[in-house]
């Protein structure tokens, strides 16, 4: 278990008794109020606690801390990981390096749980169909558009031919009229988007096989389709300033998928990635 993963407020507990008096109380006011402390300063967490700012130094030095950021990172990802009761991914007037280690573990574990969750069946199943159908149309909205347009780059560039359209008005007049062995891909992290259902309605009565990318197993979407691939949710924060690692989770999910294709086409997907690569820097090279 690397330093960032080891509990500190476990740490805390176990050192308790070797603190001074005053850096005692600060370590009892933190286990108290883990929570809250990763939106403090130094200054209002010793206003709070009844010690100096001195003390808050003290203290991160006695556990083996090189500063106060450095307590907030790991109380960040104790109480995240643990409950998920962090009420906002992003508070004002955050240091960088915080922001980025919040972030970091974040996304670390929103893929790692993502790893474990995924179902090699499922992905191995998914992977055959996409080998067998003509055309494959994906769908995804917000931020599922974004995996949706990565699934699309990745897959075009061996050979498959994909439709992927951001207007759902649009989409849904191609699969009316799409060839009924051809594959409709939904990606949705709530497996409730309004478009994408209705789109997936439309894929089910042409008799499309379909595949819902999500992180709900019990979503309107998921039972809806020939085959679910989950991953994590990511975003355990209740008031979030933008999906990030839900769409983390989703590109990691894709590129599984990918890799998981390409692994079983090897020969002919790396030849058509050569080729492609070629033909583009044959057309950009400058005369």
């Amino acid at each position: 278990m690397t330093a960032l993963e080891e509990s500190i407020i476990l740490k805390i507990k176990s050192k308790l008794e070797e603190l001074s008096k005053m850096e005692r109380r600060l370590g009892e006011y933190i286990l108290s109020h883990a929570e809250e402390i990763v939106d403090e300063n130094t200054g209002s967490l010793a206003k709070k606690a009844g010690i100096s700012p001195a003390t808050v130094v003290r203290f991160c030095k006695s556990i083996g801390l090189q500063g106060f950021a450095q307590l907030k990172i790991k109380l960040y990802a104790d109480v995240s990981g643990e409950n998920g009761k962090i009420y906002t991914d992003i508070s004002p007037n955050e240091d960088v390096p915080l922001i980025a280690e919040k972030l970091a573990i974040r996304f670390n574990q929103s893929i790692s749980q993502t790893a474990n969750k995924l179902d090699a069946e499922a992905v191995d199943q998914v992977a055959g169909m996409l080998d067998a159908c003509p055309v494959i149309y994906v769908y995804g909205l917000g931020a599922s558009h974004v995996a949706a347009e990565d699934f699309t780059q990745k897959f075009s560039r061996i050979g498959k031919a994909v439709v992927h359209m951001q207007d759902h008005h649009l989409l849904a007049s191609s699969l009316a009229n799409a060839d009924q062995n051809s594959l409709f891909i939904a990606v949705s992290n709530s497996g409730e988007t309004i478009e994408t259902v209705k789109l997936m309605k439309i894929a089910k009565q042409r008799g499309l096989r379909t595949v819902a990318i999500t992180q709900k197993q019990d979503s309107t979407l998921t039972e809806m389709v020939d085959f679910a691939v989950f991953h994590h949710g990511g975003e355990a924060v209740m008031l979030r300033s933008a999906a990030t690692t839900s769409l983390a989770a989703q590109l990691f999910t894709i590129d599984v998928l990918y890799f998981a294709y390409v692994s079983k086409h090897y020969s002919e997907a790396v030849g058509r990635l050569k080729t492609s690569k070629s033909r583009i820097q044959t057309f950009f090279r400058k005369d």
